[in-house]
């Protein structure tokens, strides 16, 4: 029978590292198709039409379960005698349930998939029972039945090599070195196994060498927490170092305030950008994180985040709305406690409520209401109503437009420096929006930099000192006139003075002919110096200060 392994990524961006694992220890041959959420759904349906399955099995996950119910059902009605069945986290936990609600699902497998997928290829071939496949929940003549899962091996290294494309330059891939967690996060599906497995560092290096080959600029190691063994990560981290393709990325999960002072230096010598780091900080409210079972220490974490070189590591740093028992004061006061930090993002998450997690099972205790479809997202909460999760649905797209990647890093730090909440500025911020939600005030670059600026004069807090860190904030990022986008008069120097300055320092920029140079430099005004900022391709590379005449 020929089989097809189907995967729908949320964009493609994005590889399913699980259909590649499946098809990498399988002892027959058998086919992978991606496709994304976003395509349409006869695309799909024509793409899987081609490929003439006699079965399917579809990798599931809280993002594509939406998709794969559409497609199923459609090729349930046109042609049912494809057999199809299910794997991954998002049916794993409730498979008795998900086969009642829908009957074009033969079976759905349940646990580690490498250990059992080929017994179940033979089940799909005639040459052994349902009942002898580990993990699968599948249908009898007038009942459901369950298999017990395949006990998992001691490590990782019964898997085999996944191998990918030569043409991977603009994709993401996902490595797993690791399964398992010894943290117990009641919101998490990787507590449900604490028991940690490894896959050897000689496995990892071998591994490496096929996937540096792929031309992929990112690998995102999809392990919980990356660095718990301390010199096994020493061996990884040294390995990236010394053998990792100069524009490679590699980016890990980490437990900021459990890194070592060894730990933090060697990833200090890496070079620029190879590594990048998401630590989830979640809450800064202590009885909230005890309610989820985890302990955040503020402290220990800021310590290490002035040790990261982060013009080096890019640290992205999590919080989630909605967790038990966590009010607006008490979130929008963690977020204040976050930014001293200095991650270059703060990601504002919405708590899911999974399937198989505990904070699922306890959802009514805590007054939790959530989304019944996929991905299961908060609602309201005791602490929180549905209003202020709204609002802050539009405070996560405001502090991604406004404090990720350091896109107003001056105006932002000018702001906090007068004792000023940026949290509360941008809840408020959020508010306008909604309030003016028909004409989007952040439509378009001009729009972003408008509607920022009229807030903040709104506020009297636009005095000079501000304006000239906002106005930096827009050269820095643009290579434009800064009245195009405000819709005022805002005079730069003339091309003589910057051809002027440029003579006097021929060092500022490559092009030795002053007039052809002045095309990629603009001269503005900051307070008491003239600015000169060089631009390569429309990008700002560096700038030069000098005092105006005003000011000496």
């Amino acid at each position: 029978m020929k089989g097809l392994l189907v995967a729908f990524n949320a964009s493609y961006v994005h590889t399913n590292l699980a259909v590649r694992l499946l098809q990498a220890v399988a002892e027959r041959e058998i086919e992978i198709l991606e496709m994304t959420i976003n395509e349409p759904l006869e695309q799909c349906l024509a793409k899987i039409a081609k490929k003439s399955p006699d079965f399917i099995m579809y990798s599931t996950y809280i993002w594509n379960w939406e998709r794969i119910q559409s497609i199923g059902s459609y090729i349930h009605k046109a042609k049912p005698e494809i057999r199809q069945f299910l794997g991954g986290p998002e049916v794993s936990f409730d498979a008795p349930e998900r086969l009642n609600a829908h009957l074009w699902i033969e079976g759905i497998l349940c646990g580690e998939g490498e250990l059992s997928f080929n017994v179940f290829l033979d089940y799909v071939n005639g040459k052994t029972s349902a009942s002898s496949v580990p993990g699968l929940c599948y249908r009898t003549e007038d009942d459901i039945s369950e298999n017990p899962i395949a006990v998992p091996f001691e490590n990782l290294d019964y898997l085999p090599s996944v191998q990918y494309s030569t043409n991977m330059e603009h994709r993401i891939i996902y490595y797993e070195s690791m399964r398992g967690c010894p943290y117990h996060c009641s919101y998490c599906l990787s507590s449900q196994d604490d028991l940690v497995r490894y896959r050897s560092v000689e496995d990892i290096k071998a591994d490496m060498e096929h996937i540096f080959q792929t031309g992929t600029k990112l690998i995102k190691f999809v392990d919980r927490s990356f660095h718990i063994h301390r010199e096994r990560t020493k061996s990884i981290l040294n390995f990236f170092i010394d053998e990792s393709p100069e524009d490679m990325c590699i980016h890990f999960e980490m437990n900021l305030e459990h890194m070592s002072d060894e730990l933090i230096n060697l990833m200090n010598s890496a070079p620029k950008g190879r590594f990048q780091i998401e630590a989830g900080i979640q809450s800064t409210n202590p009885e909230v994180n005890e309610l989820i079972h985890r302990r955040t220490e503020l402290e220990k974490i800021h310590t290490v985040m002035k040790k990261i070189d982060g013009d080096k590591i890019h640290v992205h740093l999590d919080l989630i709305v909605g967790l038990p028992e966590e009010n607006l004061d008490s979130f929008l006061g963690g977020f204040d406690k976050v930014v001293p930090l200095g991650g270059k993002r703060i990601q504002i998450g919405f708590l899911k409520l999974l399937p198989g997690t505990e904070l699922r099972a306890r959802a009514k205790e805590f007054g939790i209401v959530y989304d019944d479809a996929p991905p299961y997202e908060v609602i309201k909460t005791n602490a929180l109503n549905s209003r202020e999760v709204l609002q802050l649905k539009y405070f996560a797209e405001i502090v991604e437009t406004y404090y990720d990647e350091e896109a107003f890093a001056s105006t932002l730090e000018a702001i906090r420096m007068r004792g000023i909440s940026l949290a509360r500025l941008f809840y408020e911020m959020a508010g306008k929006v909604m309030e003016r939600i028909e004409e989007n005030p952040m439509k378009g670059q001009n729009g972003k930099y408008r509607f920022f600026y009229e807030e903040l004069r709104e506020k009297n807090y636009m005095d000079e000192d501000l304006y000239h860190a906002f106005k930096w904030d827009f050269y820095r990022r643009e290579n434009r006139y800064i009245g195009q986008a405000l819709g005022f008069d805002d005079p730069e120097l003339g091309r003589e003075e910057v051809v002027a300055f440029i003579k006097k320092n021929s060092d500022f920029i490559e092009t030795k002919d002053p007039l052809k140079a002045s095309k990629n430099v603009r001269g503005i005004k900051l307070g008491d110096i003239c600015r000169y900022i060089n631009y390569k391709n429309g990008k700002y590379q560096v700038h030069c200060d000098e005092r105006n005449k005003n000011g000496q």
